[in-house]
């Protein structure tokens, strides 16, 4: 029996090379699954395991601890990030404007881009494309500033790896908890 299996793979080996081929090219990057992030005040689908990790960051003359919950796929890069108001601060509704306005600056930055200038508003999508590292890179987020917390959706890779639909499907799919 056992030789008769042997004599007969040589014949269907490339078959079944074939069919595994077939199936592993089937076998989707995006593995969509939605959690709720940034403290329960909003809620996302990513596109793979999500990681989560926290940093202090100075925006806008404020030190800020933010948490991101992140997770990449093919070399592109999907987060919401945020961070809770201080207290004076979320009492402060210019220190809150102010503070948004600076993290959208950011997003340009990053991409070693000058920021537009008039900036869009909270919610609205925010596409800049310019240098990450020594290459091409762009990114899609939105931004949003309630009353006790900070919040960004970030989908950002190169013109390779980060095909515009699946940014747009998972900057869309955050959606704020009221």
């Amino acid at each position: 029996m056992i030789s008769k299996l042997f004599r007969l793979l040589p014949a269907r080996l490339p078959h079944v090379l074939g069919a595994a081929l077939l199936l592993a090219a089937c076998t989707p990057s995006y593995n969509w699954r939605e959690i709720e992030v940034a403290d329960g005040h909003a809620r996302a689908a990513f596109p793979d395991r999500v990681h989560t990790q926290a940093r202090d960051i100075s925006l806008g003359g404020h030190t800020l601890r933010f948490t991101l919950a992140m997770s990449e796929v093919d070399g592109a890069m999907f987060a919401v990030g945020h961070a809770p108001l201080p207290p004076a601060l979320a009492a402060d509704p210019a220190g809150r404007e102010a503070l948004g306005r600076a993290l959208m600056q950011s997003l340009y930055a990053n991409l070693g881009v000058q920021p537009a200038q008039v900036l869009p508003a909270y919610g609205d999508e925010i596409e800049v494309h310019g240098q990450a590292g020594h290459k091409p890179g762009w990114l899609l987020a939105r931004v949003w500033v309630t009353d006790t917390m900070l919040i960004d959706a970030v989908a950002a890779g190169t013109p390779d790896s980060l095909p515009k639909e699946r940014a747009q499907e998972f900057v869309r799919a955050v959606k704020l908890n009221r």
